[in-house]
């Protein structure tokens, strides 16, 4: 029984009604916050250790599916204050007890691309740095920023070569936010750029995110950014059955968009796709919860790879119900138009890379070279 769920059910019509609103504003209303909180949206991977739900994985992902049908930007603000909660719950107990000081719902933002630097100190670190992509940032209460390691003049490096870095936890009065959300989709998620001056952070706000749990939880999140895009390509096909079943008319056409063989062809071939992509997010999910090896590099590398391809298969999706819409789906008004532009916005992120398909290729054959001939 997901609880949650049950209330955002209840709450996506209204989601749906605020979706254009949320667009031209650049974020959520308050009144929405507000319902969102009392919902639980804020607390699904907030720990059990400070009054939150900690739901499993599946989950929560159900809870941003059944949002994003309503309304991409909304599922997607959601989603990625569980990502934070689940970062925040690698540090040690010091800093959950800082963060989480308000209460479960306390919003957090962050990133996790190491945009800034942190020079080491005997109390902690001094960090400065401008991150972007922040989703949610006008709201946060606090920030996870990913920072390269400095100490003196170099830059100490780990076994493979790359920086050392460290996930900081910074609180909103040491982070200063740009407007910068100028974008083609996703426009109310208010994912502005967020600067930091020299701020000082003590060490027990931290996290090393090579740390295997940490590199697990960051692997999950990869799920999030899927369960976004599930959502939001099974509501641009309701949309589109919509509109032919309420009597479209293709220009210069003497048939019905209903009653077209192509047309009817490429919807269920758009169905059945979706239906693959959602397959596959939950049987990640499950499986990222239960295998005994799902930690392992190997299991992180098939989330990430997972996440990647359930976001083309909803991307594919939701173009072919753009291009069936015709010239309806152009208008401003229209919410596959909408829709259109947050799914093409969303495979930017680097979770939708094909990156990841290379590193579990990679695996597989040195796996198979290191088992020798059998």
């Amino acid at each position: 029984m997901n609880p949650t769920l049950s209330r955002v059910r209840e709450l996506a019509s209204r989601v749906a009604k605020h979706a254009e609103e949320i667009e031209q504003r650049r974020g959520l209303p308050d009144d929405l916050v507000d319902d969102l909180r009392a919902a639980g949206c804020f607390r699904m991977f907030a720990p059990a250790s400070h009054g939150g739900d900690q739901l499993d994985l599946p989950d929560v992902l159900a809870v941003l599916e059944e949002l994003a049908r309503a309304d991409a930007a909304t599922s997607w603000t959601v989603g990625q204050v569980a990502l934070s909660h689940l970062i925040v719950r690698c540090g040690p107990a010091a800093a959950l007890d800082e963060v989480f000081a308000d209460g479960a719902d306390t919003l957090v933002a962050g990133a996790v691309a190491p945009k800034g630097r942190a020079r080491t100190g005997d109390d902690g670190w001094r960090v400065t740095g401008r991150w972007p992509f922040v989703t949610g940032c006008p709201r946060a209460a606090w920030f996870y920023l990913n920072c390269v390691l400095v100490s003196g003049r170099s830059v100490p490096v780990g076994p493979d070569g790359a920086p050392a870095t460290r996930i900081l936890f910074v609180p909103a009065r040491d982070v200063r936010v740009l407007d910068t959300w100028q974008v083609l989709g996703l426009r109310g998620t208010a994912s502005h750029d967020v600067t930091v001056d020299d701020a000082r952070v003590p060490e027990h706000l931290a996290v090393a995110p090579q740390d295997d749990d940490a590199a697990h939880r960051i692997a999950q999140s990869s799920l999030i950014i899927g369960a976004v895009a599930v959502g939001l390509a099974d509501g641009a096909l309701t949309d589109l059955v919509r509109l032919a079943a309420d009597g479209k008319r293709p220009a210069l056409s003497a048939r019905r968009l209903a009653d077209s063989p192509v047309f009817l062809d490429r919807l269920g071939e758009a169905q059945t796709m979706h239906r693959a992509a959602r397959a596959l997010l939950y049987a990640e999910a499950a499986e990222a919860t239960t295998a005994p090896d799902s930690a392992s590099p190997g299991g992180r590398a098939r989330l990430r790879a997972a996440a990647a391809q359930v976001t083309s298969l909803c991307a594919q999706v939701v173009d072919a119900t753009y291009t069936l819409s015709g010239g309806t789906g152009v208008y401003d008004t229209s919410p596959l138009q909408r829709r259109m532009r947050d799914m093409r916005t969303a495979t930017q992120h680097f979770v939708a890379g094909r990156d990841s398909y290379a590193t579990l290729g990679a695996l597989a054959v040195d796996e198979e070279t290191s088992a020798g001939p059998r």
